[in-house]
């Protein structure tokens, strides 16, 4: 009986955490306050007009409030879940995003980062954020490890996912915009 519980514990675990993770597109669906945080007590960003687009960044809410990314401005901020149409869940990218590039004398993995574009790219890894501006390159120095990571730019549907970072590694990455029409 002690072992069926245990099983069920770390199920229920497995099952929340994988909750947190999944993102979607959404749509706002009349005139909301965008907040600084999970509540009305939090300042306001901006006001979102009915049908923005939202990238919701995880369907679990913090006081009835989503966190989410307003696509057109790449702000990130909380409105009150009532207000969003949740749409199409946004799949990790499988595929990696940061290309390795052989092996450095640092213990530490450095990436180097080039954004090829001419809008300012936002990049999360993890907890950390970092802004790149348009054309800029830069090389960022990391613990190994896994890193979950978003990168987000103005009009742009975010790129989830996660990547290994391993020691003594270089890796590069090259931000653009790949245009889809449906």
């Amino acid at each position: 009986m002690q072992i069926q519980k245990l099983f069920l514990l770390i199920l229920s675990v497995a099952l929340t955490s994988i909750g947190f993770s999944q993102s979607y597109l959404g749509t706002v669906t009349k005139q909301v306050n965008f907040r600084e945080g999970p509540g009305k007590e939090y300042p306001i960003i901006a006001s979102l007009a009915p049908r923005s687009q939202v990238f919701i960044i995880s369907l679990e809410p913090e006081n009835d409030f989503y966190n989410i990314i307003d696509i057109a401005t790449d702000r990130e901020g909380f409105i009150h879940k009532s207000f969003v149409n949740v749409g199409q869940r946004i799949r990790e990218n499988e595929s990696g995003m940061f290309t390795p590039n052989g092996r450095t004398s640092s213990y530490k993995p450095e990436i180097e980062i080039y954004n090829n574009t001419a809008l300012t790219l936002t990049l999360k890894l993890n907890s950390d954020t970092y802004i790149f501006s348009p054309k800029q390159k830069q090389i960022l120095t990391l613990s190994p490890g896994s890193y979950n990571y978003r990168a987000s730019a103005p009009g742009v549907i975010p790129n989830i996912g996660t990547e290994n970072m391993a020691s003594n590694m270089g890796y590069t990455w090259e931000f653009y915009v790949v245009t889809q029409r449906k």
